[in-house]
């Protein structure tokens, strides 16, 4: 489930409207060389998932999902940053109340952390930023 849960943030994105151009994917191994994030990289990756007992005949899964936005920049100027952060943020509030009512998975909360990675802004300059999705499904 959280695979296909996956695959439908990488559909969401895709097909959104953002102030930067991307083409979202899914991996689970979210390893690039410096030369390969020359261009902008959101990268889809399935984190975690929890398990509660909801009822006697049903559980509540609380599914998160990582979206890694990764661009070398060639120093880490303000407005480079800014743009790549306001990205970040677009992307975060496009998932607000987000429902797959065909998987019956609703977003309850994104998070952003870190807004930019400091340490790989220090040279070779990589902006990085993570937004996490909580998605919940009772089963």
């Amino acid at each position: 489930m959280i695979l296909q849960l996956a695959d439908k943030i990488v559909d969401t994105l895709n097909d959104g409207s953002f102030v930067l151009p991307f083409t979202a994917v899914r991996t689970l191994f979210p390893f690039y060389e410096l030369k390969d994030l020359s261009t902008l990289r959101v990268t889809v990756v399935p984190k975690s998932v929890n398990i509660t007992t909801a009822s006697r005949s049903s559980s509540e899964y609380d599914y998160q999902v990582d979206i890694a936005i990764q661009k070398a920049v060639k120093t880490p100027d303000d407005a480079e940053i800014t743009v790549l952060a306001e990205l970040v943020l677009a992307i975060a509030k496009n998932f607000r109340n987000k429902v797959y009512q065909d998987i019956g998975a609703v977003c309850f909360k994104q998070s952003v952390d870190p807004l930019y990675s400091v340490e790989h802004i220090q040279p070779p300059s990589v902006f990085t930023s993570v937004v996490t999705l909580n998605f919940k499904v009772i089963e």
